[in-house]
């Protein structure tokens, strides 16, 4: 009984704890998109900060901040790993309840094709949802500059302070 509850409460954490930014585009518009992508940074000094990316040279990264919603210019000697999302990520979620459900039309080799089919469903979904990321073990600095709102730099007539 307390495995019923266990495998809900995991499928609903799986569902439930997936959220996109919005600014992100679907992967049909990633060549059309007017934002920067989304980043997550994780600092030297073991905070995070997590926003938009704006622009990024050699030696400093501006994320629009999700928290505060200001600029904030972050050296990038200061930065020990990031995560950057391009795209969001399709979903499968549809998956869980199709394939569990085919799993009790197996009869007595659903006791088997029960735990296989959700192994395999939840290695899917997680698939997708990395799909269109990037990490700094996947990319280097001076390639970020093309997922950036502003790829050449921060144009001279736009103050930072006035970016949203």
């Amino acid at each position: 009984m307390k495995s019923k509850y266990l495998m809900i409460a995991l499928i609903a954490i799986i569902i439930f704890g997936c959220k996109t930014p919005r600014i992100l585009p679907t992967s049909g518009n990633i060549d059309v998109n007017e934002y920067g992508s989304y980043i997550k940074t994780k600092l030297v000094s073991k905070s995070k900060i997590e926003g938009e990316l704006i622009a990024i040279d050699s030696t400093s990264m501006v994320i629009l901040s999700k928290a505060d919603g200001n600029c904030k210019i972050i050296p990038i000697a200061n930065v020990h790993s990031f995560k950057l999302l391009y795209a969001k990520p399709k979903k499968y979620y549809w998956a869980y309840p199709v394939f569990l459900l085919l799993s009790a039309t197996h009869q007595f080799i659903g006791a088997i094709s029960l735990p296989v089919n959700f192994i395999a469903t939840t290695l899917i979904i997680i698939s997708a949802n990395n799909a269109f990321t990037y990490t700094n073990k996947k990319i280097k600095y001076e390639e970020l500059k093309m997922f950036a709102r502003f790829p050449e730099g921060i144009p001279a007539s736009i103050k930072i302070e006035n970016i949203r």
